[in-house]
């Protein structure tokens, strides 16, 4: 801040008269400190005081003036502030604006090939009976001619499984090293799972034996016994059936990512 000191002729002579306004206690203590009259000019009564030639000016003078810099800086900014003006420099700090963007986009290529095995059955059976008793009897509402059969039905039960797996010949286009891993899937993953529908296929093998214990008419000893047989075979297919689809569905993927 720019100050301005009244004229001297001389070293401790006395400016020219002034006006001079009401001395305030600070004034009057410092006109006894320095032997010069108290009070102040008129035209200076709401500025600070001129600039006293004494040992004790230089002091006095920094601190109005550093006093007078900080009121100005608190009305400029509160002014700044009541009209929307941000401050400049450092009195506030600049506000950043958000920040956005996209992340780096990658790739991946994962090389396979899907090896699937095929396991087909075909399944017969047979039945015969043995130590039949036949023996009068009532009871039949369709005929006249009533019997009671007694003994036993033997009934065989065959299962013929047929497995189909891929061959490395099914993929020409192959190299070397890809050869080798769908070979070694081929054996040794896919034709044991394969293996395992064989042995739940060959459940159904065997043979059953079942007691005869019929009240019919004798022309119907034929389907009885048949439906006897029957109702044996369907329950006996259908589970074997059962723990073969229990092993599927397999899925299986050879890594085809070599190229030696």
């Amino acid at each position: 801040m720019r100050r301005t000191h009244l004229p001297l002729d001389q070293k401790g002579q006395e400016p020219e008269a002034q006006a001079y306004g009401p001395a305030s206690e600070e004034q009057g203590d410092l006109a006894e400190v320095s032997g010069k009259p108290a009070g102040m000019p008129l035209y200076l009564s709401q500025a600070p005081a001129a600039t006293l030639d004494s040992e004790i000016e230089p002091e006095i003078d920094d601190e109005l003036a550093g006093a007078v810099e900080e009121a100005l800086e608190e009305q400029l900014i509160q002014g700044m502030t009541e009209e929307g003006v941000e401050p400049a420099g450092d009195l506030q700090p600049q506000a950043l604006p958000d920040v956005s963007g996209t992340g780096i986009e990658t790739e991946a290529i994962a090389h396979s090939l899907s090896l699937e095995g095929l396991t087909e059955a075909s399944f017969s059976s047979s039945f015969r009976t043995r130590n039949l008793r036949t023996s009068a009897a009532t009871g039949c509402d369709t005929c006249d001619d009533c019997v009671h059969v007694t003994g036993t039905l033997i009934s065989t039960f065959s299962v013929t499984t047929t497995v189909t797996l891929p061959s490395v010949s099914d993929f020409p286009d192959l190299t070397a090293c890809q050869r080798r891993r769908v070979r070694d899937a081929i054996n040794n993953v896919l034709a044991p799972h394969e293996r395992q529908h064989v042995r739940a296929f060959r459940t159904y093998n065997g043979t059953v034996r079942t007691p005869i214990d019929l009240t019919i008419c004798r022309t119907d000893l034929d389907s009885s016994i048949q439906a006897l047989h029957d109702s044996v075979e369907g329950p006996r297919q259908a589970a074997a059936q059962a723990l073969s689809d229990a092993l599927d569905p397999f899925v299986f993927d050879v890594d085809m990512d070599c190229e030696d």
